[in-house]
């Protein structure tokens, strides 16, 4: 009897997470399919102690990260079940090898994927609104992966483990809209934000992003 329960155990837990899998992917599906899907979510905006604290280590290192590059948005985000991509067109390379002016890849980032656990179904964005298309960036990346799911190499946007921003700057001007919170969670409706560059909890944790931002971009110029 005890040797029954051995592999029968394992395999009720294995039916039960493949049955939780299933229902989490038609759950993800039916939401993507559903007009202005992105109104109907949350998105975190982060705490002015800790843009304070992102800002003054993304200064330090982001001009050191291996690749960096002005690139120019193409369509809409697209969501696969663990992560998000953008497909991006490189306009000009400020560093790194191997890669050129008018060549194609996905751009995505650990903090880029869609939330959806029916308690709070957000887009996770790193604190920085997506990219528009036909609009120019200035992203910082760490690697070149040949495979993410699609027919294009994938850049990966740089990540250090104590980066939560996600470093990528658009070259425009954005007014953003702070919807003030003092405690976690820091999550807003996603439409009352849709247009902003930066989702923060403070003014001053906005005018701190975009003091980075003028910094960085000065860096690199169109």
């Amino acid at each position: 009897m005890k040797k029954h329960l051995l592999w029968v155990l394992p395999l009720c837990l294995l039916c039960g997470a493949m049955i939780f899998g299933i229902v989490k992917r038609e759950t993800y599906i039916d939401v993507l399919k559903q007009e202005n899907y992105l109104d109907q979510l949350l998105v975190a905006e982060i705490h002015e102690q800790f843009a304070e604290a992102q800002c003054s280590n993304m200064l330090q290192n982001l001009p050191q990260v291996p690749i960096i590059l002005r690139v120019e948005a193409v369509g809409e985000i697209e969501h696969l079940f663990h992560v998000s991509r953008q497909k991006i067109i490189i306009r000009e390379v400020y560093a790194g090898e191997g890669l050129a002016a008018g060549e194609e890849y996905y751009l995505f980032a650990r903090a880029w994927r869609l939330s959806l656990d029916g308690y709070y179904n957000a887009i996770n964005t790193g604190y920085v609104n997506m990219l528009q298309a036909g609009t120019e960036y200035l992203v910082f990346v760490e690697d070149v992966l040949e495979d993410l799911k699609g027919d294009l190499p994938a850049l990966k946007v740089y990540d250090d483990g104590r980066v939560s921003t996600v470093p990528v700057f658009c070259y425009e001007d954005r007014q953003s809209v702070v919807i003030p919170l003092s405690e976690d969670p820091t999550y807003v409706p996603y439409k009352d934000v849709k247009d902003n560059e930066f989702f923060t909890t403070s003014e001053k944790g906005l005018e701190m992003l975009e003091a980075l931002k003028g910094k960085i971009l000065s860096l690199y110029p169109r």
